[in-house]
């Protein structure tokens, strides 16, 4: 490229090469005899005797001690000089630091790094001013230390910009303090227990103390899940307590161990435990996704209409965490259960099967029952059929007995091992209208509530194919029997899919709501209402209870099983019951305690009536009480299970039968998640809160005057059964994350006051990512779609909550991101801005379920750490996209995007922005540029780059300077039509923001407006897009310098199409200086650089006068634009007033 005519060394490098070629012919024989007598005296070069491989010659090899003495903020500092190496950022290796460690380390990247000796760094050597580190390097540096010592991204870089090394010891030690590891264990042998004796013993004892089971019973070839009854939650748990015993547990994932025997166990660990015997220092984890920002969301259950995907691998299964195979019928034994009223239907069912191959058998429910048929291992399949129209005694405990008996009777299987498989099937088919029951004049428990039950058991058992099969009930079996044998044999280990009477085949699937769309509920609350609240006096439902009462006025009638505190006050609940109703008395809320058993329904209406005399009307309900003891099906007797979901099934039931005469305003149940997608161990649990919802359905439609919910809580993290259990620990090892109570009850008043258009609402924290579904937890079905082929920032997804949350991982690396290539700052390779910008585009498109955008605004751009690419091995970066929840109804989409990247730990942001989606409607008012008559005589490709701006060819857009000074740069830019290439380098797009590299020159575009402080973005406060799609081929942009603060410059850009249409503007752009060159020419002396070349050549020609004792000439120099484009008439018709100053001035002087 040939060198600017602006670069300051420009106007006198050719002469100063003739000035040392002819020195050094005259000199240089003298010079070589000086060096000559240098290299036998100076005492700073040292002599070595090369006597390697028995060289004989006698040949010297010269060592240089490169440590000179400079001053350094008025210090002597030794500052060493560096040897040459290949800039590149560092990598960190994987070691835990010993006590002494740190500073060693610190010491080790430097020279890594820099290339200078050790001997010559010193701990009070400083970054910038000794080690010539600028601000990114330095970056480099901090980030590697830091991760090396287990404390990524938790030391901010910007506050140690020219720190010492000595400083940034001391502020790694102090977050590595902070962290519990003031220093880390020194190196020590392997002191873990005996690998062929201990490990066993270790794992045998661990069984014995968390089952219960005698140490004599146990042996190495017990399965944790068959044989032992430890669901994946206690398995993982049980794993990873045995890891840590041995001194492995950060080796090991807990997770992948869900049946696996004992001594299938021990061999891990004792492989595990010999490759550490040798003394070394632990490895440091490998960063996995870290946690998703908290957030809190309304979801309601959707019933859509999908067609039966096809087969796919595990690996690129959305769906579900295991595929078995498709079911070869022709080994199945199946047996069909069924009430006798059904026998007719089930026919058709049995002679397809029997036709495909099967062994098939109908029995009835009681048959199965007395003939233990359940426990027949060599089973393969067992299909409970529900009765279409249930018959029988009517009572509230007949129904709720045989509906639980018919789900247990097929659920309690023993392990398919035990038939030599790989699996066994349990199969539903209930008649809820294809919609699980939801549908008017079908909510009934009898009918359709098994997916809460069915749920749990297929997280409880691994081994096992489950199937929720929703059937209308009209339709028959004949038009059905195939389709239910297809639904059976397909390999997901658990599906649920109802049939409507189209035979349309539909898929429940959360969505999220957007809570600005409630409308406000036509109930009034005031003094003159009651609210009785079952469960009320404890956990969430107090929490709820007074929330609601502070803001509404109303009277509270708190019911729960403990006596009153002041008829038992040391009872176990008597303090916590005392303490909630003080609360209410302390805001002067009129709140009274009953005891109640819920369960008995004469109580139930002895209970209504007291509060009636005593309180008035009962106007509202919340229905808490509950009772949840987890626990596999198969260890809990159907009496046992009775009592655990009588509070909550016979106590609602008992309600609306006490309070069908007078119904109140609004009837609400306290759910749970476990309804919709089941919790292990809680098959009983999930069961009661799905007859909850179908029971308050049902009172609803029976008084249409009463509005019904059932509020389905994911764990709460403070307060409920899911705190007091353990179970919030339990499912954050999963990646499920607790409700915050603030939040839990923030949402609770919102459904109590607005009504949101389903009688149930799911709400729940974040529950796991792609990791926790491929681990088990996998009944979560939110509509999920791969990201479309052309976003190729999104590969590896770790997190998928469309229209909330996504966290994706990729690898840049000069192969797949050639543009770095371009985008090289002082030897650091840096991923540009631009590009950053279209990767958070990408996500924050696919967050919100968009394949393409119009026009839109980027707020709050921060680019506040650079992202560093190795030249040779690149670098993971973390893209995340959180999709804000609107205030307003008719807000446009918010999507707050980060990057994190493996050097800081994927802790902390290097790029962030909050995009705003369909805020940008209208056309923006026309900015039209003035441009001057003729250009600057400024070629920017030869002017302007390399010495200014440091982008290379692909990056270099700028074509034309108009006007330029230190306030403003008007410039043409370059958009080109994209045309991508079927190649994974991601330099050739697509690009859903649009052009990178033409967007990347109005980034540019600052730079030459201040050219003695070199600079790079730091923040943008608005970027506006408008036309993303633009075909201008060119286009004006203005550039302006709003002024400086410290360090900072703060700018606008915006560029437009001839006719003034603008394309797109940047307010707010700050840019950090990062050196000042003041040998640099000013905005004013690029555009017109005559008087600078004047004042240069003077003061040359003063100087070389000087030193030749000759009179100075007299000269005259003017810029004559395009002069090189003249002819030779037309140079010298430009050239003669030139020259007719000069001899005038000659003249004069004599």
């Amino acid at each position: 490229m040939a060198q600017s005519k602006f670069n300051p060394s420009y106007l006198q490098n050719e002469e100063l090469v003739e000035i040392l070629s002819e020195y050094f012919n005259q000199r240089g024989n003298f010079l070589a005899k000086v060096i000559q007598a240098d290299f036998q005296n100076l005492p700073q070069f040292n002599h070595k005797k090369n006597l390697k491989n028995g060289d004989s010659k006698g040949k010297k090899s010269v060592q240089l001690l490169t440590t000179h003495q400079r001053e350094t903020n008025g210090k002597n500092s030794t500052t060493p000089q560096p040897s040459p190496v290949v800039n590149q950022p560092i990598q960190p290796t994987v070691s835990t630091p010993t006590t002494q460690n740190v500073e060693e380390i610190l010491l080790n990247l430097v020279v890594k790094q820099t290339g200078f000796p050790a001997d010559s760094i010193t701990l009070q050597s400083r970054l910038l001013d000794d080690i010539n580190l600028d601000s990114i390097k330095g970056g480099e540096l901090i980030a590697a230390v830091a991760t090396e010592c287990n404390v990524a991204g938790k030391v901010d870089p910007g506050t140690l910009a020219n720190a010492s090394l000595q400083e940034i010891v001391d502020a790694v030690r102090a977050e590595m303090a902070s962290s519990n590891s003031v220093y880390p264990e020194p190196v020590v042998a392997n002191t873990q227990p005996k690998l062929k004796t201990e490990i066993p013993q270790v794992i045998l004892e661990i069984v014995t103390e968390r089952t219960g089971f005698p140490a004599e019973s146990l042996s190495l070839d017990l399965r944790l899940l068959d044989d032992l009854n430890l669901d994946s939650i206690k398995t993982a748990e049980f794993v990873a307590e045995a890891a840590k015993i041995v001194g492995v547990s950060d080796q090991i994932d807990p997770s992948n161990f869900a049946n696996a025997s004992l001594g299938e166990i021990a061999q891990t660990l004792e492989k595990l435990a010999e490759q550490q015997q040798s003394p070394q220092p632990n490895s440091a984890p490998i960063p996995m996704a870290n946690e998703s920002t908290p957030w809190v969301r309304n979801f309601v259950v959707e019933y859509l209409a999908e067609e039966a995907p096809p087969l796919v691998s595990e690996e690129e299964n959305w769906e579900t965490a295991n595929l078995f195979a498709v079911d070869n019928w022709t080994t199945a034994k199946i047996l069909i259960v069924c009430e006798p009223t059904e026998v007719n239907w089930v026919e058709p069912i049995c002679r397809q099967l029997d036709e495909n191959g099967a062994q098939v058998e109908i029995v009835t429910f009681a048959e199965l029952i007395e003939q233990r048929l359940v426990e027949q291992p060599e089973l393969t399949h067992f299909i409970a059929v529900l009765p279409r129209n249930p018959v029988g005694e009517m009572s509230a405990v007949a129904r709720l007995e045989r509906a639980m008996q018919r789900v247990r009777s097929v659920a309690t299987l023993p392990a398919a091992s035990a038939g030599n498989r790989e699996y066994s099937t349990v199969a539903y088919l209930q008649f809820g209208g294809g919609y699980f029951g939801r549908l008017p004049q079908m909510s009934d428990m009898e009918q359709s509530c098994t997916i809460g039950f069915a749920s749990s058991l297929h997280l409880e058992r691994a081994d096992l194919k489950v199937r929720v099969i929703d059937l209308p009930v009209a339709v028959e079996s004949t038009k059905l029997s195939e389709t239910i044998v297809t639904e059976l044999s397909r390999p997901e280990a658990f599906i649920a899919v109802g049939y409507d009477a189209n035979l349309t085949r539909r898929i429940p699937r959360p969505r999220v709501q957007d809570r600005t769309l409630y409308q406000p509920r036509e109930l009034n609350w005031s003094y003159e209402d009651v609210l009785l609240i079952s469960g009320g006096a404890k956990g969430i439902t107090a929490e709820c209870a007074i929330a609601f009462a502070r803001i509404t006025g109303i009277k509270t009638a708190l019911v729960g099983t403990s006596p009153h505190p002041q008829d038992a006050p040391s009872g176990n609940s008597s303090a916590e019951i005392a303490s909630t109703l003080r609360r209410f008395s302390q805001e002067g809320l009129t709140c009274r305690y009953y005891q109640c058993d819920i369960t008995n329904d004469k109580a139930v209406v002895r209970l209504v009536q007291q509060v009636e005399k005593e309180l008035g009307q009962i106007t509202g309900v919340i229905h808490g009480a509950a009772l949840n003891k987890p626990r596999r099906v198969e260890n809990s007797t159907l009496a046992e299970a009775r009592k655990e979901v009588a509070p909550k099934i016979l106590g609602v039931l008992n309600l609306c039968q006490a309070l069908a005469t007078k119904p109140p305003k609004l009837f609400v149940g306290f759910s749970s998640i476990s309804a919709v997608l089941g919790l292990p161990g809680n098959t009983w649990y999930g069961f009661s809160n799905e007859a909850l919802d179908l029971i308050l359905r049902q009172f609803g439609e029976e008084h249409p005057e009463t509005s019904v919910l059932a509020i389905a809580f994911s764990v709460w993290s403070e307060v409920g059964m899911g705190a007091r259990m353990g179970t919030v620990r339990n499912l954050a090892r999963m990646g499920i994350e607790a409700m915050p109570t603030e939040d839990g009850v923030r949402h609770f008043l919102q459904l109590m006051l607005k009504d949101p258009g389903d009688s149930q609402v799911v709400v729940t924290s974040k529950l796991g990512g792609v990791e926790t579904m491929r681990r088990g937890f996998d009944t979560w079905r939110t509509k999920r779609f791969a990201p479309p082929a052309t976003s190729k920032f999104i590969e590896n997804i770790n997190i998928i909550e469309l229209g909330v949350e996504v966290v994706s991982r990729t690898h840049l690396s000069l192969e797949r991101d050639s543009y770095v290539k371009d985008h090289i700052y002082k030897g650091s390779y840096l991923f540009p801005t631009v590009f950053g910008l279209e990767a958070m585009t990408q996500i924050a498109a696919y967050a919100t379920q968009r394949e393409e955008l119009g026009a839109l605004r980027i707020e709050d751009i921060r680019l506040e750490r650079p992202i560093v690419v190795d030249p040779e091995k690149g670098v993971e970066i973390e893209l995340r996209a959180l999709v804000a929840e609107s205030q307003f109804e008719h807000d446009p989409w918010t999507v707050q995007v980060e990057i994190r990247t493996e050097r800081t730990g994927f802790t902390v942001a290097h790029f962030a922005a909050t995009f705003v989606l369909d805020a940008v409607t209208d056309e923006p008012v026309k900015q039209p540029i003035q441009l001057p008559e003729a250009p600057l005589d400024i070629e920017p490709k030869q002017d302007l780059y390399s010495w200014l701006l440091f982008q290379g060819p692909r990056f270099q857009r700028l074509q034309t300077a108009y006007t330029l000074n230190s306030k403003q740069f008007v410039f043409r830019t370059q958009i080109e039509e994209q045309v991508p290439e079927p190649t994974s380098d991601r330099a050739f797009g697509p690009f859903l923001l649009g052009d990178p590299y033409y967007r990347d020159s109005l980034l540019q575009a600052v730079q030459p407006i201040i050219p003695q402080d070199i600079c790079l973005p730091i923040r943008i406060d608005c970027l506006e897009v408008y036309q993303t799609t633009q075909n201008c081929a060119s286009c004006l942009g203005l550039a302006i310098n709003e002024g400086r603060e410290g360090q900072q410059y703060n700018t606008s850009v915006v560029s437009t199409c001839e006719d003034g249409g603008v394309i797109e503007k940047l307010e707010g752009y700050q840019l950090r200086i990062l050196e000042h060159r003041p040998e640099n020419p000013t905005a004013e002396e690029l555009a017109h650089p005559t008087p600078r070349d004047e004042q240069q050549l003077s003061a040359e020609l003063n100087r070389r006068s000087h030193e030749l004792d000759v009179a100075i000439p007299e000269t005259s120099l003017e810029y004559l634009q395009g002069l090189h484009s003249l002819s030779a008439e037309e140079r010298h018709q430009q050239e003669l007033p030139v020259l007719s100053r000069t001899v005038a001035k000659v003249l004069k002087t004599e």
